[in-house]
């Protein structure tokens, strides 16, 4: 009798790693599939009882230091991420073949590795966990984590994110400003940093797989009724100022209201402009009035 459920769990156990091999290899013959300019699946390749996932990435968007440094939220993303559609039919076979997934990340611009397994209970957890969020929910939380991993990082000359949190209604950014570089109080140009940031929204869903996702990302808010909320702290007087984006603004800009609205960059650089025009006026104006004195000197 024990010699028959032996024999049953062995062909068991080859009739799983048999599917497993098959859909690793479905998967390592469409390599490399590239994901725009975020990252590439260069290979997958079973070894032994372990699933291997190579990727290179675009460390603009994901830094390898960053992985490195934050192993446990990197993991949870990834977990998360194996519980799409896409690719629920590998993690069942690799959980039904009690086997582990390891995956390689090679930075594409310095070249350093950041390595994560998951064993196939971890993954069994994962689906448990995450079953009953929507697509959308995985979305919005594998950002926050995403987010929390690179914190803090600066988003202009003045400006740093140090928090982020999920409330029951938004999306909570915690900034810090530089206010000795501004010369202008938060009350004051709220209005326009508000202005700014919706405008930077549209702009950032322009251009390949990255603009898609952050497409994506903002109709998540709007099906999850979540806003977007930025706190700032200035560093100097210790003033705080809030402004707060309603899913009825993002709609707006995923609707178009915002595409012909000048870039961050655009902005940028009409400033830049300006300081220079002011610059040379002051440079016209002082040698306008030493010529002046000059010949009012000779008279």
């Amino acid at each position: 009798m024990l010699t028959v459920m032996a024999s049953i769990l062995l062909t068991s156990c080859d009739k799983n790693f048999k599917e497993l091999k098959e859909q690793v290899d479905k998967f390592n013959m469409a390599c490399p599939i590239s994901f725009g300019d975020i990252m590439t699946l260069n290979s997958a390749i079973l070894n032994n009882k372990t699933v291997e996932l190579k990727l290179t990435v675009n460390e603009t968007t994901a830094s390898i230091s960053a992985l490195n440094n934050h192993k446990e939220e990197a993991k949870e993303i990834l977990a998360m991420s194996l519980t799409k559609e896409t690719s629920k039919v590998l993690v069942d076979k690799i959980i039904d073949a009690g086997a582990m997934l390891k995956t390689i990340i090679v930075g594409g611009q310095s070249n350093m590795r950041a390595e994560f397994e998951l064993t196939a209970k971890d993954l069994q957890r994962a689906k448990e966990k995450f079953s009953n969020m929507t697509e959308g929910q995985k979305l919005i939380a594998s950002n926050v984590l995403g987010v929390k991993i690179r914190l803090p990082f600066m988003v202009d000359e003045i400006t740093k994110v140090v928090g982020l949190s999920l409330t029951a209604d938004a999306l909570v950014y915690k900034c810090e400003i530089n206010d000795s570089e501004t010369g202008q109080s938060l009350d004051s140009v709220i209005s326009l940093m508000k202005y700014m940031i919706l405008s930077q929204m549209a702009h950032s869903m322009k251009g390949g797989v990255l603009g898609e996702r952050n497409r994506q990302f903002y109709q998540a808010l709007v099906d999850c009724n979540q806003g977007i909320e930025y706190e700032y702290h200035e560093l100097q007087t210790a003033q705080k100022a809030s402004l707060r984006i309603s899913t009825d603004e993002i709609r707006d800009v995923l609707n178009g209201k915002w595409d012909n609205q000048p870039s961050a960059k655009e902005w940028e650089n009409f400033g830049n402009a300006l300081e220079e025009m002011a610059n040379g006026y002051e440079e016209d104006y002082v040698t306008d009035v030493d010529t002046v004195v000059a010949e009012d000197y000779t008279w």
